[in-house]
């Protein structure tokens, strides 16, 4: 065996088609593994939004009214918190025991905000208030 001979240089190009071809295989395995599931619901608010759906849900006198007032009695109101964002701004996630949570959904029809308490540990949550954006039910 000869050390005097040097080891064979691997340009910078081929070095980088090298990393490339590997980095494509991984992502090809990645895929074949995981598929089309949804990977994203370790983010806080799919976390709610996953707690609110699970729940056993409860709502408050003064939220029934707004209900009635609205006309979203039939369940509808699951619709619009279905299609609901959290604004983390506006909410109170550090409330003890419960935190509370503003959704705010942005239809085409009208705006909504919806506000609720959830208690992960006793699993249940509470709709406390509904309100559409230009309208005002005075309860």
């Amino acid at each position: 065996m000869d050390l005097t001979k040097k080891p064979r240089n691997m340009t910078f190009w081929k070095r980088f088609r090298t990393y490339l071809i590997g980095v494509g295989l991984g992502c090809l395995i990645v895929y074949v593994i995981f598929g089309d599931r949804e990977l994203n619901t370790w983010t806080p608010q799919k976390r709610i939004m996953t707690t609110i759906d699970s729940s056993a849900v409860s709502i408050s006198l003064r939220a029934e009214c707004q209900l009635k007032c609205l006309g979203l009695e039939d369940k509808k109101w699951v619709e619009i918190q279905h299609s609901s964002d959290i604004n983390f701004s506006q909410s109170n996630p550090q409330k003890k025991p419960c935190p509370v949570y503003r959704l705010e959904s942005k239809s085409e029809e009208a705006e909504y905000t919806m506000i609720w308490e959830v208690c992960e540990f006793a699993e249940e949550v509470e709709l406390l208030s509904i309100s559409k954006k230009g309208k005002d039910c005075g309860c």
